[in-house]
């Protein structure tokens, strides 16, 4: 019960304080806003925005763990805080500091999304579709297109995500096993499925061909 209560009372203030950050934002007081945010997120979650974009996603998520699992309120607070931070930043001409902070909130909602977190009260969906927009203008890390890979499939866009998942190889940032286990997976799906999904079958093992070429082709 106490935990129900402390999760109800962080996600009420979180949105007080968002929505104060940004009648601050409007009124051009960005600094004012950013120090807010900061505040904010030391005192109810023991985190600076700073050590929350220095940590490895694997990290900052243990941080935000009970009992060995993420608690989805609290990995949601800070993607929306990163996310509003960002905006700051970016009205003050400063996309080093904005997007490192764009990408961290997008992977944390994809997160969310991916292991099934979603809660009533809070749309994360809605929240992805704003940091794309938003990171539109910027060529993305390897980390957040490997997340946007893995989104993709879980959300049965399959064409997409072998779109993805090329690119990510034409980066060296994804492994022979990491491609080979993806056919796997979309292998066992239906027909229908995967044609939903934008791959026939005849398509998939095309795929599966030409990327044990490509590994081929990357060892010699």
């Amino acid at each position: 019960m106490f935990e129900r209560d402390y999760l109800i009372r962080l996600l009420t203030q979180a949105g007080l304080v968002l929505g104060k950050a940004m009648r601050l934002r409007e009124q051009q007081k960005q600094q004012e806003a950013l120090d807010l945010v900061d505040e904010f997120l030391g005192r109810e979650l023991r985190l600076r925005s700073r050590l929350a974009v220095g940590l490895s996603d694997e990290d900052l998520l243990a941080m935000l763990s009970v009992t060995g699992s993420p608690n989805a309120e609290s990995v949601a607070v800070v993607a929306a805080f990163l996310q509003q931070e960002a905006d700051l930043l970016d009205d003050l001409g400063q996309p080093e500091e904005s997007v490192p902070r764009y990408a961290k909130a997008l992977r944390l909602n994809l997160y969310l999304i991916r292991h099934g977190m979603e809660f009533e009260g809070w749309d994360v969906r809605s929240r992805v579709d704003e940091l794309l927009k938003a990171l539109e203008r910027y060529e993305l890390d390897p980390e957040t297109k490997k997340a946007l890979w893995l989104w993709h499939e879980f959300e049965g866009r399959w064409a997409e995500a072998e779109d993805a998942l090329y690119e990510l190889a034409d980066e060296d940032a994804v492994t022979r096993t990491e491609g080979e286990a993806f056919y796997d997976r979309l292998s066992a799906s239906e027909d229908t499925a995967l044609e939903a999904g934008g791959l026939s079958r005849e398509e998939l093992e095309e795929g599966r061909k030409q990327w044990a070429t490509l590994m081929k082709e990357n060892v010699s």
